[in-house]
């Protein structure tokens, strides 16, 4: 008998039965059973030590949606960021082989780009506590089906290349500590890494961050618009495959 998840959905934030909601979409190249390490475990298993860790047959994800939130922005964006992924992935077969830092222009044509980027914000709502994602207006933005209104001055939203060797990876709402010249500033990040792409959510956006490129222009269309534009993405690379901390990267050629 299967077991029962019940707690405050992540964009409606009504209290519930929840379903399982795949990170990235299940057609998103997530659909093999994983291994899922918690933080501390990840830490016993980067120092070769024995790691606890949990089976999920059904792929990346937790249970942080209702029923009907989960099927209304996988029936609304998912089937978009599945295909706007697979052109990626296709380009990078076709490529020279990518070094960190490298900088990669994709170009994409009647790509419906408001779509997309709903479908990144509502992976991160799951990562989110609902306060968090109904500050931020993730939940009137994912819920409007035509909605495109941010509140830009409360967040950033960034994205880049990532490995296929690199497993699937996301933090929560992490405190991250960035050297600036001969400062330090403390920035509020969620992060997650899924080939063939990684997302940046800051939540500090005066503070800005040097990794990928913001996609915040993505906002800027309708729900049905078939764009045409161009993507700048670099390709980064963990400091550590195997604890793949919050944008601890490789130090970035100069």
């Amino acid at each position: 008998m299967g077991k029962d998840h019940f707690g405050e959905c992540h964009i409606c934030g009504k209290y519930g039965e929840l379903t399982f909601e795949h990170i990235p979409p299940k057609m998103a190249f997530n659909w093999q059973g994983v291994k899922i390490y918690n933080g501390y475990e990840a830490i016993n298993k980067s120092k070769g030590e024995k790691a606890k860790y949990c089976n999920s047959q059904k792929g990346m994800g937790r249970y942080s949606l209702c029923q009907s939130c989960n099927n209304n922005t996988g029936t609304w964006y998912a089937q978009t960021y599945c295909n706007f992924a697979m052109d990626v992935i296709k380009s990078i077969h076709k490529s020279p082989t990518l070094e960190h830092g490298d900088i990669v222009q994709y170009k994409f044509k009647k790509c419906p780009a408001l779509q997309v980027v709903k479908q990144i914000i509502a992976m991160f709502c799951s990562q989110l506590p609902y306060q968090e994602v109904h500050r931020l207006g993730f939940d009137t933005l994912l819920l409007e089906k035509e909605s495109n209104e941010v509140k830009r001055e409360l967040f950033d939203l960034r994205m880049y290349l990532t490995s296929s060797e690199v497993g699937a990876y996301m933090s929560g709402l992490t405190s991250v500590i960035l050297k600036n010249n001969d400062s330090f500033d403390t920035i509020n990040v969620s992060e997650l890494c899924a080939y063939p792409f990684g997302f940046i959510l800051n939540l500090s956006p005066e503070i800005p961050v040097e990794y990928g490129g913001s996609i915040m222009d993505m906002f800027n269309v309708k729900y049905d618009d078939n764009c045409d534009f161009e993507l700048s993405l670099m390709y980064l690379e963990k400091y550590s495959n195997q604890l793949p901390l919050p944008l601890i990267f490789k130090e970035l050629p100069i």
